[in-house]
């Protein structure tokens, strides 16, 4: 496998924990199921997404490094069939730090497929966790196998990064969203890995009206949403992009387009001051909000992005 790129400032500044888990990040818990032959695995960084197919487990993201006995473990509680492909949502450690261990334990070898451009971060030098190796990449779609092991994978752009995919497992009626869609909250936008707010909008509208039969939505960590609650979060996006071009017009700041984003009931739940459970980094859905909403204003004005990691929250609770 070659190298991976990191998301520098997160490992300098958020992840430089792999001392991470022993920093207060929730460990990995018991593999849970989502639909028919589709599974999620909480913790240790990403969640990973875990399919059964006719003749082997495919798992959609591999969490932060040296999580790989542990991903195998609650894989062997529903199957004890190999591992045989795994595919990476986007190019970030802890959705692909297990990689190289998980083939290594295969012995067999495991076909490794990501975005095109997934696949250049994955394989640029650089980054202290090694090199990761893809094996097959595509570019805008991609299937894999048909009937019950059938696999769609899509990509409509930059959002989180610039090589967000979003993977569907028709017979399940399921997808794997990545960090496009993370916590049910405006998502992390990492500039430095192509990512743009400014984009965002247009790349999950694609996705919600471009993707066929999807009833369960995998967050890239967090929780299992609805195809409805996918929406919502696509139209909260949608506003933020809108408010903050609209106030920057105005002559007005990211707060006062936050305050304007306040007032609309259907936004309550994006603009929250709790703490998510098992959060690692990001702070409220509030304080994702509003450094959304400076992001936009950046690239709005030409500026160059820069990624924030958190800002603090006064209404926190």
């Amino acid at each position: 496998m070659k190298r991976l790129a990191v998301l520098g400032a997160i490992v300098t500044c958020g992840l430089t924990a792999v001392g991470v888990t022993a920093q207060g990040l929730p460990g990995i818990t018991e593999i849970e199921q989502v639909s028919g032959n589709v599974y999620k695995i909480f913790g240790a960084g990403g969640n990973t997404t875990v399919f059964v197919r006719a003749n082997d487990v495919v798992l959609v993201d591999t969490k932060l490094p040296n999580s790989g006995d542990a991903i195998l473990a609650e894989v062997a509680r529903i199957t004890d069939k190999p591992v045989g492909m795994i595919i990476n949502t986007h190019s970030h450690p802890d959705h692909i730090g297990s990689n190289n261990q998980l083939e290594t334990l295969s012995g067999d070898g495991i076909e490794v497929i990501a975005h095109v451009n997934t696949e250049r971060r994955m394989e640029t030098a650089g980054g202290p966790f090694g090199v990761a190796e893809v094996d097959r990449s595509y570019s805008t779609q991609m299937t894999i196998g048909d009937g019950a092991d059938q696999i769609d994978l899509y990509y409509f752009g930059a959002g989180h990064t610039d090589g967000d995919a979003f993977i569907v497992f028709p017979a399940a009626r399921a997808m794997a969203a990545g960090d496009i869609y993370a916590w049910h909250m405006s998502p992390l936008i990492d500039p430095g890995s192509g990512g743009s707010m400014l984009a965002l909008p247009t790349t999950l509208t694609a996705a919600y009206y471009s993707i066929p039969g999807v009833d369960y939505v995998i967050q890239g960590h967090g929780n299992v949403s609805t195809w409805a609650e996918f929406r919502s979060f696509t139209q909260f996006n949608r506003a933020l992009v809108a408010t903050a071009e609209q106030t920057l017009q105005n002559g007005g700041t990211p707060e006062q387009a936050l305050e304007a984003m306040e007032r609309n009931p259907s936004f309550a739940i994006f603009l929250d001051h709790a703490i998510k459970p098992g959060l690692q980094y990001g702070g409220t859905p509030w304080a994702r909000a509003l450094i959304n909403l400076r992001l936009t204003f950046q690239e709005l004005r030409g500026e160059t992005p820069t990624l924030v990691m958190n800002i603090p929250d006064p209404h926190q609770h």
